[in-house]
């Protein structure tokens, strides 16, 4: 009993550190890591009082990149007039955007003033920008739990529940950071994917479209959740116990580097045998067998974080509304979440960082379109083992890092390759605490699922090794407070 209340005491800590982090007052603009950038800015003295003009933007190493493409990252253009103070923080804006587009390794951004201009309270100003770029078509093969939980899977490991990718996708086509995408999943899952993302209808790339499809074939359903974990079922004998197909277009606006509206409309359509129903009803709800219909997607998005992929310094936040049915009976349901984010920096080389997530839906939602924590995107250390399903959602997670090893450069002189031989890597030591809950299903109680509608609370430490073409190695330790504990491994950062 005592050492329940000692993990309980932990958690509440947490939550309260939490609490306090997210209503700390946010800078106008995030700190900008410059990390793994070359940068020299280093200038003569001047006088703070000088308004720089921005006279040209000279780019090189953009091979394949258009130049409209890295301009319109950028925090300025050609005739604007800023103060010579600010000029530094622009700079390390920009670089942070372009580094966020993940289509270059390394950005480098300097500046130039005329010195005949120095004297005069006008400068003229060159902005010098140097970008590395990545490499773009990468052949998909990989193999991974159909679920995304690695960990789970290690644990109790099924070779039916792999999914094997065979496909490609070409990064930063024609140049204008747009992507194509063709894949193909054969193992628990069968589905081909096709789409075309980020296509520029404007200049300015203010506006966005991006197109997808989907179809998916499956004998092995995971049919429900029992004891906390997921539940499967192989209907051997039936031709395809389930159906589904995706189409989807989105229309994203841009207003500001950091901000976007994302509007999309879709059709979904899903289709099980007869023989599933029976197993559980509530697969697509009300003993379906079929449902299908129009979706309405809005997201708002605001991302102020120093990195896309290993985020130190800065905020995020993401609300999504969906509206699952419109035109047609067979289902009516409506999705909300929202996922905020505070990342700072404690002192020299310590960070914290904080999520708090939160879904929400109507509770005539189908067993298939529930959300879950042990279920990709939802992966919170100390449950990975479990699946815990529910109409509704919540999780709070908390991290300290410690700077092990600070960033740095080396290069691998006998291989050829520009685009793999200067790597970057860091390490850093990490504390974590978690807690969340999710609404109970209606069979809960007859499937011995105890860790819905009840507290979950873990800790842990682990180390992640950061390093380029957004890639985190991760290991750790958790215990939670039903008496779990687990080591795991991970690919990229936990938030």
């Amino acid at each position: 009993m005592a050492g329940t209340i000692r993990q309980y005491a932990k958690i509440i800590v947490a939550t309260i550190v939490i609490a306090a982090s997210v209503v700390m007052p946010m800078p106008l603009y995030a700190q900008i890591d410059t990390l793994y950038t070359d940068s020299d800015t280093t200038q003569p003295t001047i006088n703070n009082d000088v308004t720089c003009i921005i006279s040209n933007i000279n780019i090189t190493g953009n091979k394949k990149t258009k130049p409209k493409t890295i301009l319109c990252e950028l925090e300025f253009e050609p005739g604007d007039t800023v103060s010579i103070a600010r000029l530094p923080q622009l700079l390390e804006k920009s670089t942070t955007n372009l580094k966020k587009t993940s289509i270059f390794n390394y950005v480098t951004i300097t500046y130039e003033v005329e010195d005949d201009s120095l004297h005069t309270g006008l400068a003229s100003t060159d902005i010098n920008i140097n970008v590395e770029e990545c490499w773009y078509t990468w052949p998909m093969f990989d193999i991974s739990p159909h679920n995304g939980n690695l960990n789970e899977w290690f644990a109790h490991p099924d070779f039916d529940l792999i999914d094997y990718h065979i496909g490609v996708k070409r990064y930063n086509f024609r140049g204008r950071r747009e992507a194509i995408l063709i894949l193909f999943k054969r193992g628990f899952n069968n589905i081909t994917q096709i789409g075309y993302e980020n296509i520029a209808i404007d200049r300015k790339r203010q506006h966005l479209l991006s197109v997808y499809a989907s179809v998916q074939k499956q004998n092995n359903v995971m049919i429900n959740t029992e004891n906390d974990k997921a539940l499967y079922h192989d209907f051997e004998d039936e031709k395809k116990a389930f159906d589904g197909y995706d189409y989807n277009i989105y229309y994203k606006y841009r207003p500001t580097i950091d901000m976007s509206h994302t509007f999309s409309i879709g059709y979904m359509s899903a289709h099980i045998r007869d023989s599933v129903a029976i197993v559980n009803p509530d697969f697509l709800g009300d003993n379906r067998t079929r449902i299908s219909g129009v979706i309405l997607t809005y997201t708002f998005r605001l991302d102020k974080r120093n990195s896309s992929y290993y985020p130190l310094k800065g905020s995020f936040l993401n609300a999504t509304i969906k509206k699952y049915g419109l035109f047609d009976n067979s289902i009516d349901v409506e999705t909300v979440n929202i996922d905020m984010r505070k990342y700072f920096q404690l002192a020299s080389r310590q960070y914290f960082a904080t999520q708090l997530y939160g879904s929400v839906s109507n509770k005539g939602i189908p067993f298939h379109l529930m959300e879950a924590i042990g279920f990709k995107p939802n992966i919170v250390p100390g449950y990975e083992h479990n699946m815990i399903k529910g109409a509704s959602l919540g999780y709070i997670k908390t991290s300290y890092k410690f700077e092990l090893i600070r960033p740095r450069i080396f290069q691998i002189k006998w291989l050829p390759l520009k685009k793999f031989n200067k790597i970057h890597y860091a390490v850093y030591i990490n504390a974590f605490a978690n807690a969340g809950y999710t609404t109970p299903k209606d069979d809960d109680l007859q499937l011995n699922n105890t860790m819905s509608d009840t507290f979950l609370g873990a800790a842990g430490i682990g180390i992640d090794f950061v390093t380029y073409y957004d890639r985190v190695l991760s290991a750790f330790i958790t215990q939670n407070i039903q008496g779990g504990w687990y080591v795991g491994v991970g690919f990229k950062s936990s938030f």
